[in-house]
């Protein structure tokens, strides 16, 4: 009988005692997260939240704030209401079924094909993206005003047309749409979409061909669906656009009657006395409907810089069209680069020089008379002084305010850096008008009337909270481009967080950097939604100066203003362009030295992390590694 050994005693093992220094450091540090998120809930939700407190505000201007339901019953019961949301609904989906159809055609021809002049056609459509919407739009009324126009009056002449009228006009549905497809749906789509499309490996193109697809089934089969997020991605960023839109309504709607919600909002306001409450119960009713789009458009494009199609067998071979069909597609889109950007742009540098805007047939019609008056006119200087304090205000304090953003939500795990994210998402589904009603309820309801309502620095707040959602994804994309490496090496070395941000991150961002703040000193300059209805008289910047010139049938000088507008524009978008070109093309030229033929005299690179010899290149025949 074997005889167990005794077990020795059990002892207890006492409770761990909290460490009450470590918890409570650990909850301080929990609340670092909270003042950022204050602070960017403070220019993004609160403006959205006055809206809709003050929808209840049925007292007049000047009045104790007494509160109720009348404002929405006064606004659902407007016959105006149902009119201005139907034309609304019906511009946005056209002008983005028409806008998405033709940019996808160009968007392929220029990043899919060897059609001849390709990058013409694209600079073309850079140059329509950054002229102001509202100068381009006194172009078309040049071209086609239905009593003077010069097409109009050309097609009568041609077709002997006894009418005094048209057969075109600008001041209509149609006219509207062609405004904003030459001046913005376009442009803005095939910006979007060209980069995706440049990404995609023509290896997979090429194995379509290969299997007997010809050129339209391949199309359809490979390309258009590897670039339908960026696709779908871009016509709900444009109809979301669309429902945001105002100057090209107001100008080209209020002489026949068309109104849509943003100018609904905008009459309003501006009556006599002002119906706020009504304005801000319109404008509450959209921002569901734009919060969903907004959504729905990040989550289909978040991943839109960083996914490569067929990163280890990347090719960028074009498609060649042929000999004589690459001649015939490059003529359809000069054809369209000529006619749709060209001639309202050559139309708006004509109407500044003439006695009466677009009047041809009169003696002498062309003058310099319209420049001297603007130079001499006492509201331009102060516009421009104005407008160039705004502009260098809001780029400087904007790309502080991005770049922390930015760097919160992606180098750090601050707690809340998610709702910091969101937060900073959010001015993109606001309208301009409604952002700029939502701030008049804030200066006008705060201390802070005395110092932003009527100010520059009101208007510079306002044009850093439009631009906000785009800036602080551009940010983003640039510091994800940073390995968090540096960083790390410099801590090891004993540099300071500060420092290292100095010296490391900072030089590394700096084409990012760059390009934010020359985007958005070209948002500052040719910004109108946002900033209408916060202006004063001393705070007038020209892209209000320009409205008021439009819309007092003063268009000569609104010609004149606008065509200076558009030279500052495109050449500060030129330059933005150059500075994220730059990366692309050096990004492009380290491809390519990637693909090129290898020396069979060299050495071959071993891998970092083997011995092992690294993989072939995929996008060339193996006959050409020799």
């Amino acid at each position: 009988m074997t005889i167990a050994p005794p077990r020795p005693p059990v002892r207890e093992i006492p409770p761990v005692q909290p460490d009450l220094r470590r918890t409570r450091r650990f909850s301080l540090r929990g609340l670092r997260g909270v003042p950022v998120v204050l602070i960017v809930a403070a220019l993004t939700a609160v403006p959205v939240l006055l809206l809709l407190f003050n929808s209840f505000n049925v007292s007049r201007p000047g009045e104790a704030s007494r509160y109720g339901l009348d404002n929405w019953r006064k606004a659902l019961s407007d016959p105006q209401l149902g009119t201005a949301i139907w034309n609304t609904l019906r511009l946005g989906v056209t002008r983005t079924l028409i806008a998405v159809v033709i940019a996808t055609v160009l968007s392929y021809l220029i990043a899919r094909t060897d059609m001849p002049g390709r990058r013409v056609v694209e600079v073309a459509l850079w140059f329509a993206f950054f002229i102001p919407p509202l100068s381009m739009t006194l172009g078309w009324i040049v071209l086609l005003d239905p009593s003077n126009g010069v097409i109009n009056t050309v097609l009568r002449s041609l077709f002997g047309l006894s009418s005094v009228q048209g057969p075109l006009n600008i001041y209509s549905f149609w006219g509207i749409i062609l405004a904003h497809i030459s001046a913005s749906s376009v442009p803005l789509m095939t910006i979007l979409i060209i980069p995706s499309m440049r990404r995609m490996s023509s290896s997979l193109e090429e194995a379509a061909r290969s299997c007997g697809a010809g050129r339209f089934r391949t199309v359809v089969s490979v390309t258009l669906p590897l670039a339908r997020p960026a696709i779908i991605g871009a016509a709900l960023l444009s109809f979301i656009y669309s429902l945001k839109t105002f100057e090209i309504e107001y100008l080209l709607g209020n002489p026949i009657g068309f109104k849509v919600y943003s100018t609904q909002i905008y009459d309003w306001v501006y009556r006599e006395p002002p119906l706020y409450g009504i304005a801000t119960a319109l404008g509450i009713m959209i921002i569901p409907v734009m919060v969903i789009l907004a959504i729905a458009q990040r989550l289909l494009t978040r991943n839109r810089t960083f996914v490569t199609v067929g990163a280890r067998g990347y090719s960028d071979v074009p498609m060649a069209l042929g000999r004589v069909r690459r001649w015939v597609v490059a003529g359809f889109a000069y054809l369209y680069a000529v006619l749709i950007i060209g001639l309202p742009a050559a139309a708006l540098i004509v109407g500044s020089f003439m006695r009466r805007f677009g009047f041809f047939q009169i003696k002498h019609p062309f003058t310099t008379a319209n420049w001297s008056d603007l130079v001499h006119d006492n509201l331009f200087a102060p516009a421009a002084w104005n407008s160039l304090k705004i502009g260098i205000g809001a780029t400087v304090l904007g790309v502080l305010v991005y770049f922390a953003i930015a760097f919160v939500a992606v180098r750090t795990r601050m707690r809340g850096r998610a709702a910091v994210d969101v937060l900073a998402w959010l001015p993109v589904a606001v309208p301009g008008i409604l952002l700029g009603l939502g701030l008049l309820w804030l200066y006008l309801g705060t201390p802070l009337k005395s110092i932003l309502y009527g100010s520059v620095g009101g208007l510079i707040l306002a044009i850093i909270i439009n631009h906000m959602a785009t800036g602080t994804q551009q940010m983003k994309a640039g510091i994800m481009q940073i390995s968090p490496d540096h960083d790390q090496a410099a801590r090891t070395c004993g540099a300071r967080p500060a420092r290292s941000l100095w010296h490391i991150m900072l030089p590394l961002l700096g084409p990012s950097v760059a390009a934010v703040a020359v985007l958005t000193f070209d948002t500052a300059i040719r910004d109108i939604s946002s900033v209408v209805l916060l202006t004063s008289g001393n705070s007038r910047p020209l892209s209000v100066l320009l409205l008021e010139y439009s819309s007092t049938s003063e268009l000569e000088e609104a010609a004149a203003l606008g065509v200076i507008m558009s030279i500052v524009t495109v050449i500060v978008g030129l330059v933005a362009t150059k500075l994220a070109g730059g990366r692309m093309q050096r990004g492009k030229s380290r491809r390519r030295a990637a693909r090129r033929p290898l020396d069979a005299t060299a050495p071959l690179p071993l891998s970092p992390t083997s011995d092992s010899l690294p993989d072939a290149p995929q996008g060339r025949p193996a006959a050409n590694l020799n």
